[in-house]
């Protein structure tokens, strides 16, 4: 199958925070209404669901899970393609 987005992308700086399965900050290269690509010193393995944590460049925060449809090594990093599944309750703030 292809794995590739048909929806428009655009170049993005967006902060992420995966939350599960592992806890890493990721950097997103591009988005679009249906994914996100990103950059992580971690690793994800293809067909893991991750939780993810969003913070636009006008600080919004957006809380999304997501699956990895592939992933690869560039240089020292994971950079990964997921595909965005629906949204999460972001997790209660500690008091």
């Amino acid at each position: 199958g292809d794995e590739r987005r048909h929806a428009a992308r655009w170049a993005s700086d967006a902060k992420i925070e995966i939350l599960a399965p592992i806890q890493s900050h990721a950097v997103a290269l591009d988005v679009s209404a249906t994914g996100i690509q990103l950059a992580l010193d971690g690793w994800l393995s293809t067909g893991t669901l991750c939780d993810l944590k969003i913070t636009t460049h006008s600080g919004r925060e957006i809380f999304k899970r997501a699956s990895v449809i592939w992933a690869r090594r560039v240089g020292d990093e994971c950079v990964a393609g997921l595909h965005v599944v629906g949204s999460i309750v972001p997790p209660a703030m500690p008091e």
